[in-house]
Protein backbone atom coordinates (compact mmCIF):
# COMPACT_ATOMS: atom_id res chain seq x y z
CA UNK A 1 0.00 0.00 0.00
CA UNK A 2 2.90 2.72 1.04
CA UNK A 3 4.57 1.60 -2.44
CA UNK A 4 1.68 1.98 -4.71
CA UNK A 5 0.64 5.67 -3.01
CA UNK A 6 4.87 6.18 -3.44
CA UNK A 7 4.75 5.50 -6.86
CA UNK A 8 0.93 7.75 -7.19
CA UNK A 9 2.98 10.74 -5.83
CA UNK A 10 6.03 10.17 -7.93
CA UNK A 11 4.03 10.14 -11.42
CA UNK A 12 2.21 13.43 -10.00
CA UNK A 13 5.79 14.99 -9.50
CA UNK A 14 6.54 14.14 -13.07
CA UNK A 15 3.25 15.99 -14.26
CA UNK A 16 3.53 18.72 -12.77
CA UNK A 17 7.06 19.80 -11.93
CA UNK A 18 7.93 19.96 -16.26
CA UNK A 19 4.73 22.56 -16.54
CA UNK A 20 5.80 24.45 -13.28
CA UNK A 21 9.26 25.10 -14.18
CA UNK A 22 8.11 26.16 -17.64
CA UNK A 23 5.93 28.56 -16.23
CA UNK A 24 8.55 30.14 -13.64
CA UNK A 25 10.57 30.60 -16.57
CA UNK A 26 8.42 32.26 -18.79
CA UNK A 27 6.86 34.94 -16.03
CA UNK A 28 10.67 35.15 -15.16
CA UNK A 29 11.44 36.16 -18.78
CA UNK A 30 8.68 38.33 -19.05
CA UNK A 31 9.37 40.64 -15.94
CA UNK A 32 12.91 40.76 -17.44
CA UNK A 33 11.65 42.48 -20.86
CA UNK A 34 11.14 46.26 -19.60
CA UNK A 35 15.20 45.72 -18.12
CA UNK A 36 16.59 44.38 -21.54
CA UNK A 37 19.38 47.37 -21.68
CA UNK A 38 20.09 47.40 -17.73
CA UNK A 39 23.63 46.02 -17.38
CA UNK A 40 24.16 42.61 -15.38
CA UNK A 41 21.20 40.68 -16.81
CA UNK A 42 22.72 38.25 -18.01
CA UNK A 43 24.56 37.93 -14.82
CA UNK A 44 20.93 38.32 -13.31
CA UNK A 45 19.90 35.24 -15.73
CA UNK A 46 22.82 33.07 -14.63
CA UNK A 47 22.35 32.98 -11.03
CA UNK A 48 18.39 32.53 -11.39
CA UNK A 49 18.90 29.81 -13.71
CA UNK A 50 21.58 28.46 -11.58
CA UNK A 51 19.66 28.60 -8.23
CA UNK A 52 16.30 27.21 -9.22
CA UNK A 53 17.07 24.24 -10.90
CA UNK A 54 19.61 22.66 -8.02
CA UNK A 55 17.07 24.26 -5.67
CA UNK A 56 13.67 22.51 -7.24
CA UNK A 57 15.93 19.02 -7.37
CA UNK A 58 17.25 18.76 -3.96
CA UNK A 59 13.32 19.77 -3.14
CA UNK A 60 12.30 16.91 -5.19
CA UNK A 61 14.54 14.76 -3.89
CA UNK A 62 14.13 15.57 0.21
CA UNK A 63 10.58 14.92 -0.41
CA UNK A 64 11.23 11.49 -1.99
CA UNK A 65 13.31 10.26 0.72
CA UNK A 66 11.39 11.37 3.48
CA UNK A 67 8.61 8.84 1.61
CA UNK A 68 10.58 6.18 1.23
CA UNK A 69 11.77 6.92 5.16
CA UNK A 70 7.82 6.28 6.01
CA UNK A 71 7.71 3.38 4.30
CA UNK A 72 10.63 1.87 5.43
CA UNK A 73 8.92 2.83 8.91
CA UNK A 74 5.64 1.84 8.09
CA UNK A 75 7.41 -1.87 7.30
CA UNK A 76 9.55 -2.11 10.05
CA UNK A 77 6.37 -1.70 12.46
CA UNK A 78 4.11 -3.82 10.02
CA UNK A 79 6.93 -6.55 10.59
CA UNK A 80 7.38 -5.80 14.09
CA UNK A 81 3.25 -6.53 14.27
CA UNK A 82 3.50 -10.01 12.60
CA UNK A 83 6.66 -10.90 14.89
CA UNK A 84 4.19 -9.97 18.07
CA UNK A 85 1.16 -11.83 16.32
CA UNK A 86 3.30 -14.73 15.21
CA UNK A 87 4.86 -15.08 18.71
CA UNK A 88 1.28 -15.37 20.42
CA UNK A 89 0.27 -17.81 17.74
CA UNK A 90 2.93 -19.99 18.43
CA UNK A 91 2.00 -19.91 22.00
CA UNK A 92 -1.17 -21.19 22.01
CA UNK A 93 -0.02 -24.14 19.76
CA UNK A 94 2.91 -24.85 21.75
CA UNK A 95 0.42 -25.18 24.67
CA UNK A 96 -1.83 -27.34 22.82
CA UNK A 97 0.74 -29.69 21.59
CA UNK A 98 2.12 -30.35 25.31
CA UNK A 99 1.19 -33.47 27.17
CA UNK A 100 2.11 -31.41 30.62
CA UNK A 101 3.06 -28.32 31.95
CA UNK A 102 6.90 -28.54 32.07
CA UNK A 103 6.78 -29.64 28.43
CA UNK A 104 4.65 -26.52 27.78
CA UNK A 105 7.10 -23.99 29.59
CA UNK A 106 10.10 -25.23 27.66
CA UNK A 107 8.11 -25.24 24.22
CA UNK A 108 6.71 -21.59 24.39
CA UNK A 109 10.47 -20.26 25.89
CA UNK A 110 11.74 -21.64 22.98
CA UNK A 111 8.96 -20.59 20.37
CA UNK A 112 9.19 -16.96 21.79
CA UNK A 113 13.08 -17.11 21.60
CA UNK A 114 12.90 -18.43 17.81
CA UNK A 115 9.89 -15.80 16.99
CA UNK A 116 10.97 -12.92 18.59
CA UNK A 117 14.75 -13.09 17.54
CA UNK A 118 16.23 -12.57 21.46
CA UNK A 119 16.17 -14.83 24.64
CA UNK A 120 13.40 -15.01 26.69
CA UNK A 121 12.94 -16.57 30.33
CA UNK A 122 9.95 -17.96 31.86
CA UNK A 123 9.16 -19.70 34.81
CA UNK A 124 5.83 -20.86 36.82
CA UNK A 125 5.03 -23.54 39.28
CA UNK A 126 8.59 -24.03 39.88
CA UNK A 127 9.48 -25.10 36.00
CA UNK A 128 12.53 -22.59 34.67
CA UNK A 129 12.96 -22.45 30.94
CA UNK A 130 15.02 -19.93 28.35
CA UNK A 131 18.51 -17.71 29.23
CA UNK A 132 19.12 -15.74 32.93
CA UNK A 133 19.51 -12.51 32.35
CA UNK A 134 19.07 -8.68 33.44
CA UNK A 135 16.25 -7.62 31.34
CA UNK A 136 12.39 -6.54 31.51
CA UNK A 137 10.14 -8.93 33.39
CA UNK A 138 6.41 -9.11 33.92
CA UNK A 139 4.66 -10.98 36.07
CA UNK A 140 2.39 -13.90 34.48
CA UNK A 141 -1.30 -13.26 35.71
CA UNK A 142 -3.05 -16.03 37.36
CA UNK A 143 -0.02 -17.82 37.53
CA UNK A 144 2.78 -17.85 40.40
CA UNK A 145 5.37 -17.06 37.58
CA UNK A 146 7.47 -14.22 35.46
CA UNK A 147 8.01 -13.74 31.67
CA UNK A 148 11.36 -11.74 31.02
CA UNK A 149 12.80 -10.44 28.04
CA UNK A 150 16.53 -10.29 27.72
CA UNK A 151 16.61 -7.50 24.56
CA UNK A 152 18.85 -4.55 24.57
CA UNK A 153 15.09 -2.22 24.45
CA UNK A 154 12.09 -4.28 25.23
CA UNK A 155 8.75 -3.20 25.55
CA UNK A 156 7.21 -3.08 28.52
CA UNK A 157 3.26 -2.65 27.55
CA UNK A 158 4.12 -5.70 24.44
CA UNK A 159 5.30 -7.97 27.11
CA UNK A 160 2.77 -7.54 29.14
CA UNK A 161 0.18 -8.51 26.57
CA UNK A 162 2.64 -11.41 25.51
CA UNK A 163 2.34 -12.52 29.43
CA UNK A 164 -1.11 -12.48 29.44
CA UNK A 165 -1.20 -14.64 26.19
CA UNK A 166 1.37 -17.07 27.66
CA UNK A 167 -0.59 -17.35 30.78
CA UNK A 168 -4.17 -17.95 29.62
CA UNK A 169 -2.40 -20.91 27.90
CA UNK A 170 -0.32 -22.27 30.49
CA UNK A 171 -3.58 -22.05 32.26
CA UNK A 172 -5.26 -24.08 29.76
CA UNK A 173 -2.49 -26.78 30.07
CA UNK A 174 -3.25 -26.66 33.56
CA UNK A 175 -7.16 -26.64 33.35
CA UNK A 176 -6.19 -30.32 30.73
CA UNK A 177 -3.67 -31.78 32.86
CA UNK A 178 -6.10 -31.65 35.97
CA UNK A 179 -9.01 -32.73 33.57
CA UNK A 180 -6.54 -35.77 32.66
CA UNK A 181 -5.45 -36.27 36.40
CA UNK A 182 -9.27 -36.69 37.25
CA UNK A 183 -9.68 -39.15 34.78
CA UNK A 184 -6.86 -41.25 35.24
CA UNK A 185 -8.00 -41.06 39.37
CA UNK A 186 -11.46 -41.83 38.35
CA UNK A 187 -10.30 -44.71 36.07
CA UNK A 188 -7.89 -46.15 39.18
CA UNK A 189 -10.71 -45.79 41.60
CA UNK A 190 -12.87 -47.91 39.29
CA UNK A 191 -10.00 -50.76 39.52
CA UNK A 192 -9.19 -50.59 42.73
CA UNK A 193 -12.45 -50.87 44.71
CA UNK A 194 -15.52 -53.47 44.24
CA UNK A 195 -17.17 -51.99 47.67
CA UNK A 196 -20.24 -49.99 45.98
CA UNK A 197 -19.84 -47.78 49.50
CA UNK A 198 -16.00 -46.86 49.45
CA UNK A 199 -16.10 -46.91 45.77
CA UNK A 200 -18.63 -43.45 46.00
CA UNK A 201 -16.70 -42.16 48.43
CA UNK A 202 -13.67 -41.95 46.71
CA UNK A 203 -15.66 -40.65 43.15
CA UNK A 204 -17.54 -38.28 45.15
CA UNK A 205 -14.49 -36.67 46.64
CA UNK A 206 -12.75 -36.68 43.01
CA UNK A 207 -15.32 -35.03 41.34
CA UNK A 208 -16.03 -32.20 44.35
CA UNK A 209 -12.15 -31.57 44.23
CA UNK A 210 -12.15 -31.51 40.51
CA UNK A 211 -14.91 -28.89 40.24
CA UNK A 212 -13.90 -26.62 43.16
CA UNK A 213 -17.57 -27.47 44.67
CA UNK A 214 -18.64 -26.67 47.81
CA UNK A 215 -20.50 -30.33 48.09
CA UNK A 216 -21.23 -33.25 46.38
CA UNK A 217 -22.96 -36.15 46.68
CA UNK A 218 -24.36 -39.24 44.70
CA UNK A 219 -28.45 -40.45 44.87
CA UNK A 220 -29.48 -43.37 43.66
CA UNK A 221 -32.78 -45.19 42.80
CA UNK A 222 -34.54 -47.48 44.34
CA UNK A 223 -36.72 -50.32 43.06
CA UNK A 224 -39.88 -47.73 43.38
CA UNK A 225 -38.04 -44.70 41.77
CA UNK A 226 -37.34 -43.31 45.16
CA UNK A 227 -33.63 -40.76 45.49
CA UNK A 228 -31.99 -42.59 47.79
CA UNK A 229 -28.97 -40.35 49.56
CA UNK A 230 -25.88 -43.10 49.14
CA UNK A 231 -22.91 -40.47 49.48
CA UNK A 232 -23.22 -37.08 50.74
CA UNK A 233 -20.81 -34.59 51.85
CA UNK A 234 -21.65 -30.86 52.19
CA UNK A 235 -24.86 -30.85 51.26
CA UNK A 236 -28.50 -29.93 52.21
CA UNK A 237 -30.08 -32.78 51.24
CA UNK A 238 -32.80 -34.89 53.25
CA UNK A 239 -31.80 -37.82 54.77
CA UNK A 240 -34.53 -40.29 53.64
CA UNK A 241 -35.06 -41.42 50.15
CA UNK A 242 -37.75 -38.61 48.14
CA UNK A 243 -39.31 -38.33 44.52
CA UNK A 244 -37.78 -36.54 41.78
CA UNK A 245 -40.19 -33.86 41.74
CA UNK A 246 -40.28 -30.22 42.23
CA UNK A 247 -36.88 -28.97 41.97
CA UNK A 248 -35.76 -31.81 41.08
CA UNK A 249 -37.98 -32.71 37.60
CA UNK A 250 -35.82 -33.61 35.09
CA UNK A 251 -32.74 -34.62 36.90
CA UNK A 252 -33.19 -37.81 35.80
CA UNK A 253 -32.99 -37.02 32.15
CA UNK A 254 -30.75 -34.05 31.47
CA UNK A 255 -28.59 -31.60 33.66
CA UNK A 256 -30.72 -29.13 35.74
CA UNK A 257 -30.36 -26.68 38.78
CA UNK A 258 -32.27 -28.13 41.60
CA UNK A 259 -31.81 -24.90 43.65
CA UNK A 260 -29.70 -21.93 43.53
CA UNK A 261 -25.82 -22.89 42.95
CA UNK A 262 -26.77 -26.57 42.94
CA UNK A 263 -26.32 -28.88 39.65
CA UNK A 264 -27.75 -32.01 39.46
CA UNK A 265 -26.97 -34.40 36.50
CA UNK A 266 -28.23 -37.83 35.65
CA UNK A 267 -25.94 -40.99 36.11
CA UNK A 268 -26.95 -42.61 32.83
CA UNK A 269 -25.03 -46.11 31.67
CA UNK A 270 -28.01 -47.19 29.37
CA UNK A 271 -30.51 -46.71 32.09
CA UNK A 272 -30.28 -44.10 34.34
CA UNK A 273 -29.60 -45.43 38.10
CA UNK A 274 -29.12 -42.00 39.78
CA UNK A 275 -27.93 -38.54 39.91
CA UNK A 276 -25.07 -36.72 40.94
CA UNK A 277 -24.92 -33.61 42.51
CA UNK A 278 -23.00 -30.93 43.17
CA UNK A 279 -23.09 -27.48 45.03
CA UNK A 280 -20.53 -24.97 44.13
CA UNK A 281 -19.71 -21.36 41.60
CA UNK A 282 -18.60 -21.87 38.49
CA UNK A 283 -20.78 -25.27 37.67
CA UNK A 284 -22.49 -24.17 34.46
CA UNK A 285 -19.59 -24.19 32.23
CA UNK A 286 -18.32 -27.37 33.50
CA UNK A 287 -21.25 -29.51 32.59
CA UNK A 288 -19.73 -31.42 29.59
CA UNK A 289 -16.87 -32.51 31.55
CA UNK A 290 -19.36 -33.44 34.72
CA UNK A 291 -21.57 -35.09 32.23
CA UNK A 292 -19.03 -37.41 31.59
CA UNK A 293 -18.02 -38.14 34.56
CA UNK A 294 -21.55 -38.62 35.69
CA UNK A 295 -21.31 -40.98 32.95
CA UNK A 296 -18.43 -43.32 34.36
CA UNK A 297 -19.51 -42.58 37.82
CA UNK A 298 -22.83 -44.49 36.26
CA UNK A 299 -20.79 -47.48 35.04
CA UNK A 300 -19.25 -47.66 37.81
CA UNK A 301 -22.38 -48.03 40.17
CA UNK A 302 -23.69 -50.70 37.63
CA UNK A 303 -20.89 -52.61 37.94
CA UNK A 304 -20.73 -53.29 41.39
CA UNK A 305 -24.59 -54.07 41.14
CA UNK A 306 -23.80 -56.52 38.38
CA UNK A 307 -20.87 -57.66 40.95
CA UNK A 308 -23.07 -57.79 44.03
CA UNK A 309 -25.88 -60.01 41.84
CA UNK A 310 -23.06 -62.29 40.54
CA UNK A 311 -21.00 -62.83 44.03
CA UNK A 312 -25.29 -63.24 45.42
CA UNK A 313 -25.24 -65.66 42.51
CA UNK A 314 -22.03 -67.65 43.34
CA UNK A 315 -22.78 -67.77 46.93
CA UNK A 316 -26.35 -69.61 46.41
CA UNK A 317 -24.51 -72.05 44.13
CA UNK A 318 -21.84 -72.37 46.57
CA UNK A 319 -24.45 -73.58 48.90
CA UNK A 320 -26.01 -75.86 46.36
CA UNK A 321 -23.03 -77.56 45.91
CA UNK A 322 -22.39 -77.96 50.00
CA UNK A 323 -25.57 -79.27 50.00
CA UNK A 324 -25.04 -81.57 47.04
CA UNK A 325 -21.43 -83.05 48.59
CA UNK A 326 -23.16 -83.19 51.90
CA UNK A 327 -25.99 -85.46 50.34
CA UNK A 328 -23.42 -87.39 48.24
CA UNK A 329 -20.33 -87.40 50.58
CA UNK A 330 -21.25 -87.34 54.03
CA UNK A 331 -24.91 -88.25 54.41
CA UNK A 332 -23.90 -91.35 51.90
CA UNK A 333 -21.03 -92.11 54.35
CA UNK A 334 -23.00 -91.85 57.78
CA UNK A 335 -25.68 -94.20 56.39
CA UNK A 336 -22.74 -96.64 55.80
CA UNK A 337 -21.12 -96.23 58.99
CA UNK A 338 -24.76 -97.10 60.16
CA UNK A 339 -25.55 -100.23 58.30
CA UNK A 340 -21.94 -101.11 59.53
CA UNK A 341 -22.61 -100.77 63.33
CA UNK A 342 -25.71 -102.43 62.82
CA UNK A 343 -23.50 -105.10 61.07
CA UNK A 344 -21.42 -104.94 63.70
CA UNK A 345 -23.75 -105.32 66.47
CA UNK A 346 -25.08 -108.10 65.04
CA UNK A 347 -22.24 -110.18 64.69
CA UNK A 348 -20.64 -109.22 67.55
CA UNK A 349 -21.69 -112.24 69.56
CA UNK A 350 -21.51 -114.48 66.74
CA UNK A 351 -18.16 -113.66 64.64
CA UNK A 352 -16.07 -111.26 66.29
CA UNK A 353 -13.53 -111.65 63.62
CA UNK A 354 -16.11 -109.80 60.94
CA UNK A 355 -17.47 -107.58 63.74
CA UNK A 356 -14.25 -105.77 64.33
CA UNK A 357 -13.49 -105.29 60.39
CA UNK A 358 -16.73 -103.67 59.99
CA UNK A 359 -15.69 -101.42 62.72
CA UNK A 360 -12.20 -100.63 61.28
CA UNK A 361 -14.22 -100.16 58.24
CA UNK A 362 -16.17 -97.13 59.96
CA UNK A 363 -13.11 -95.80 61.63
CA UNK A 364 -11.19 -95.43 58.40
CA UNK A 365 -14.81 -93.99 56.78
CA UNK A 366 -15.08 -91.93 59.90
CA UNK A 367 -11.50 -90.56 59.81
CA UNK A 368 -12.10 -90.35 55.87
CA UNK A 369 -15.20 -87.77 56.40
CA UNK A 370 -13.67 -85.93 59.12
CA UNK A 371 -10.49 -84.61 56.94
CA UNK A 372 -13.21 -83.87 54.22
CA UNK A 373 -15.25 -81.89 56.73
CA UNK A 374 -11.65 -80.08 57.37
CA UNK A 375 -10.75 -79.04 54.42
CA UNK A 376 -14.10 -78.26 53.60
CA UNK A 377 -14.70 -75.87 56.62
CA UNK A 378 -11.38 -74.48 55.57
CA UNK A 379 -11.90 -73.79 52.03
CA UNK A 380 -15.20 -72.02 53.57
CA UNK A 381 -13.25 -69.74 55.91
CA UNK A 382 -12.82 -66.08 54.78
CA UNK A 383 -9.83 -64.63 54.26
CA UNK A 384 -9.17 -60.69 55.13
CA UNK A 385 -7.45 -59.88 52.03
CA UNK A 386 -7.36 -55.79 52.95
CA UNK A 387 -5.38 -57.35 56.17
CA UNK A 388 -2.84 -59.18 54.82
CA UNK A 389 -2.49 -57.98 50.92
CA UNK A 390 -3.48 -59.82 48.17
CA UNK A 391 0.14 -62.20 47.74
CA UNK A 392 0.19 -62.91 51.62
CA UNK A 393 -3.04 -63.71 51.85
CA UNK A 394 -2.34 -66.48 48.64
CA UNK A 395 0.87 -67.28 50.60
CA UNK A 396 -1.21 -68.09 54.09
CA UNK A 397 -3.81 -69.91 52.61
CA UNK A 398 -1.61 -71.92 50.39
CA UNK A 399 0.63 -73.08 53.36
CA UNK A 400 -2.31 -73.71 55.37
CA UNK A 401 -4.58 -75.85 52.84
CA UNK A 402 -1.52 -78.10 52.15
CA UNK A 403 -1.15 -78.94 55.94
CA UNK A 404 -4.90 -79.59 56.19
CA UNK A 405 -5.41 -81.85 53.07
CA UNK A 406 -1.39 -83.48 53.23
CA UNK A 407 0.50 -82.42 50.19
CA UNK A 408 3.30 -80.45 49.90
CA UNK A 409 2.74 -77.07 48.04
CA UNK A 410 5.67 -74.93 46.22
CA UNK A 411 4.58 -71.10 45.07
CA UNK A 412 6.27 -68.48 43.10
CA UNK A 413 4.90 -65.53 44.15
CA UNK A 414 6.30 -61.51 42.47
CA UNK A 415 7.15 -58.77 44.47
CA UNK A 416 3.61 -57.32 43.00
CA UNK A 417 1.15 -57.22 40.48
CA UNK A 418 -0.54 -54.26 41.21
CA UNK A 419 -4.29 -56.02 40.26
CA UNK A 420 -7.45 -54.50 41.42
CA UNK A 421 -9.21 -55.37 44.32
CA UNK A 422 -11.67 -57.05 42.26
CA UNK A 423 -9.42 -58.79 39.95
CA UNK A 424 -7.63 -60.50 43.16
CA UNK A 425 -10.78 -61.23 44.75
CA UNK A 426 -11.23 -63.55 41.57
CA UNK A 427 -7.46 -64.78 41.56
CA UNK A 428 -8.20 -66.17 45.21
CA UNK A 429 -11.55 -67.78 44.80
CA UNK A 430 -9.66 -69.49 41.23
CA UNK A 431 -6.90 -70.74 43.90
CA UNK A 432 -9.67 -71.51 46.54
CA UNK A 433 -11.54 -74.21 44.44
CA UNK A 434 -8.68 -75.39 42.40
CA UNK A 435 -6.77 -76.49 45.66
CA UNK A 436 -10.25 -78.15 46.72
CA UNK A 437 -10.09 -79.87 43.47
CA UNK A 438 -6.92 -81.08 44.23
CA UNK A 439 -7.37 -82.52 47.88
CA UNK A 440 -10.52 -84.08 46.89
CA UNK A 441 -10.02 -85.66 43.31
CA UNK A 442 -6.46 -85.43 42.59
CA UNK A 443 -5.10 -86.77 45.52
CA UNK A 444 -1.44 -85.28 44.57
CA UNK A 445 2.07 -85.12 46.51
CA UNK A 446 2.51 -81.91 45.68
CA UNK A 447 1.00 -78.89 44.38
CA UNK A 448 2.72 -75.86 42.45
CA UNK A 449 1.23 -72.44 42.65
CA UNK A 450 2.52 -69.90 40.20
CA UNK A 451 1.32 -66.53 40.01
CA UNK A 452 3.15 -63.74 37.64
CA UNK A 453 2.67 -60.17 36.07
CA UNK A 454 1.94 -59.74 32.40
CA UNK A 455 2.28 -56.41 32.04
CA UNK A 456 -0.59 -54.60 30.60
CA UNK A 457 -2.79 -57.41 30.07
CA UNK A 458 -3.15 -58.12 33.75
CA UNK A 459 -2.06 -60.89 35.82
CA UNK A 460 -2.12 -65.07 35.66
CA UNK A 461 -2.60 -67.51 38.01
CA UNK A 462 -1.10 -71.06 37.92
CA UNK A 463 -2.31 -74.39 39.97
CA UNK A 464 -0.32 -77.16 39.03
CA UNK A 465 -0.48 -80.40 40.72
CA UNK A 466 1.13 -84.35 40.44
CA UNK A 467 -1.90 -86.09 41.10
CA UNK A 468 -4.27 -88.66 38.64
CA UNK A 469 -5.60 -86.46 36.18
CA UNK A 470 -8.68 -86.96 33.99
CA UNK A 471 -9.21 -87.49 30.59
CA UNK A 472 -10.39 -84.72 27.99
CA UNK A 473 -11.05 -81.94 31.66
CA UNK A 474 -13.33 -79.45 28.97
CA UNK A 475 -15.84 -81.75 28.41
CA UNK A 476 -15.67 -84.06 31.94
CA UNK A 477 -17.92 -83.23 34.78
CA UNK A 478 -17.05 -79.42 34.75
CA UNK A 479 -19.41 -78.75 37.24
CA UNK A 480 -19.04 -81.48 39.39
CA UNK A 481 -15.31 -80.01 39.48
CA UNK A 482 -16.19 -76.09 40.08
CA UNK A 483 -14.69 -75.56 36.65
CA UNK A 484 -17.06 -74.20 35.36
CA UNK A 485 -17.85 -71.07 38.19
CA UNK A 486 -14.18 -70.84 38.09
CA UNK A 487 -14.34 -69.98 33.88
CA UNK A 488 -17.27 -67.73 34.48
CA UNK A 489 -15.53 -65.58 37.65
CA UNK A 490 -12.38 -64.95 35.50
CA UNK A 491 -14.63 -64.16 32.03
CA UNK A 492 -16.64 -61.69 33.96
CA UNK A 493 -13.69 -60.04 34.64
CA UNK A 494 -12.74 -59.87 31.04
CA UNK A 495 -10.26 -62.67 31.49
CA UNK A 496 -9.16 -66.65 30.26
CA UNK A 497 -9.68 -69.49 31.93
CA UNK A 498 -8.97 -73.12 30.90
CA UNK A 499 -7.47 -76.26 32.09
CA UNK A 500 -5.19 -78.98 31.17
CA UNK A 501 -4.87 -82.86 32.56
CA UNK A 502 -4.14 -85.94 31.67
CA UNK A 503 -4.20 -89.36 33.30
CA UNK A 504 -1.48 -89.83 35.12
CA UNK A 505 -0.11 -86.57 34.32
CA UNK A 506 -1.59 -84.56 36.55
CA UNK A 507 -3.96 -81.04 36.21
CA UNK A 508 -2.92 -77.75 35.82
CA UNK A 509 -5.24 -74.69 36.02
CA UNK A 510 -4.53 -71.27 34.66
CA UNK A 511 -6.63 -68.12 34.76
CA UNK A 512 -5.52 -64.80 33.40
CA UNK A 513 -7.19 -61.42 34.92
CA UNK A 514 -6.87 -57.99 33.49
CA UNK A 515 -6.19 -55.10 35.91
Amino acid sequence: MASHSLYRLVRLAQGLLPPLIAGVVVLFELALLPYRQVDGLLWLRLGFYGLVGPLVTYAVLEWIAQEVLEKARAEKALEEANRRLLAAGRVFREALESENLEEAVHRIAQALRETLGYPVALETEGVHAGEACEGVRVELPGLRGYLEACSPEPERVFLEVLAHEVAGALQSVVARSRDLLTLFEVDQALKAEANLDRLLEGLVERIRAWAEAEGAGVLLLDEEGFLVPRVVRGLPLPPHPFLPEGAWRGALEGPVFAAEGTLALPLKARETVGVLVLRGKNLSRRIPFLSFLASQVALAVRNAQAYLRAEELAINEERTRIAREIHDGIAQSLAFMALKLDLAERLLAKDQEAALRALAEVKETLRGQIREVRRSIFALRPIDLERYGFLESVRRYAQAFAEQAGFRVQLSLPEGVGLSQASELVLFRVLQEALTNAAKHARPSRVEVVLEPLGERGARLRVRDNGRGFQNPEAQGLGGFGLTQMRERVEARGGRFWVRSEPGKGTEVVAEVPY
